[in-house]
Order: C-alpha cells, then sequence, then structure tokens
C-alpha cells in the first residue's frame, strides 16, 4: 500500500473510521460526565444527612447536658438537706442532754 496515493474509498474509510473514534470518544465522555454528576449528586447527599445528623447529635447532647446539670443541682440540693437534717438532729441531741444534765443536776 502506497501512502502517497489514497483513493476516494479509502479516504471514505479512514474518514468513517476517525468518526467512528469521535462518536466512541464523545459516548465515553458522556458516560464519565453522567457517572461524575451521579457521584456529586450522591456527596451532597451525604453531605446533607452528615450535617442533619451533626445537629442530632448537638441536640442530643445539649439535651444530656441539661439533664445533668439538674441532676447534679438535684444531689447538691439534696446533700445540702442531708448537712441541714444532721446538723439540727446533733442540735437536738445536744440540747435533749443539756436538759437530762440539768435536771440530772437539780435532784
Amino acid at each position: 500500500m502506497k501512502w502517497d496515493i489514497m483513493d476516494d474509498s479509502q479516504s471514505l474509510l479512514i474518514a468513517e473510521q476517525l468518526n467512528r473514534l469521535k462518536d466512541n470518544i464523545e459516548a465515553r465522555l458522556k458516560r464519565v460526565e453522567a457517572s461524575i454528576d451521579h457521584y456529586q449528586k450522591l456527596d451532597e447527599e451525604k453531605l446533607i444527612s452528615a450535617k442533619q445528623e451533626i445537629a442530632t447529635i448537638k441536640e442530643n447532647l445539649k439535651d444530656h447536658e441539661t439533664r445533668i446539670r439538674v441532676i447534679d443541682d438535684s444531689v447538691i440540693s439534696l446533700k445540702s438537706f442531708a448537712t441541714i437534717a444532721q446538723a439540727a438532729q446533733v442540735a437536738l441531741t445536744i440540747i435533749a442532754a443539756s436538759i437530762a444534765a440539768w435536771l440530772g443536776g437539780q435532784r
């Protein structure tokens, strides 16, 4: 086959092969673009889902912190009440002992 001489059928064949190659490349590019678009949409959905999950976690954390503070306040109040009750019991015991000693000393 001589390269310097090409008849019409050969040039049409090469032109057809080049057009087919161009069509194949365009089809592949379209598939790649569609795949990229699909993955971008998936990433957007994942990001939205992650943001919603983070917001839910933040709300749960805030709720837990509030509950812990309420329980902590309750424990402090209970301890304070228990301490005051013990002090009152000691004071009553001292008063009773003082009265008993005074009454016992008068006989």
